[in-house]
């Protein structure tokens, strides 16, 4: 009797780990799915952070990059796949 309810215990943490592992690539491919639809949806004059933090204003978009303006008279040129998200001022990320 007692290697039966052992092996039974041990199912249970097999199932717990499976659906935990489950869930964690679920949680990830959708904030992979809000993240495209976000660096898909960047038109020109919108504020953007990228992944490195960078704060600018869209200036130009073509098919996989960006022309985003920093500062007075810089401008730099970013994957769109670079982009973190829209930003707000008194956003904090």
């Amino acid at each position: 009797m007692h290697t039966t309810h052992g092996t039974s215990i041990y199912w249970i943490f097999f199932v717990l780990l499976i659906a935990m592992t489950g869930w964690m690539f679920w949680q990830q491919s959708r904030q992979q799915r809000a993240r495209r639809q976000i660096q898909n949806s960047v038109s020109a004059g919108d504020k953007v952070v990228t992944m490195g933090g960078m704060i600018g204003t869209v200036e130009d978009v073509r098919e996989t990059e960006l022309t985003l303006k920093i500062a007075d008279g810089v401008k730099i040129r970013v994957l769109k796949s670079a982009i973190g998200g829209k930003y707000q001022e008194g956003q904090s990320k």
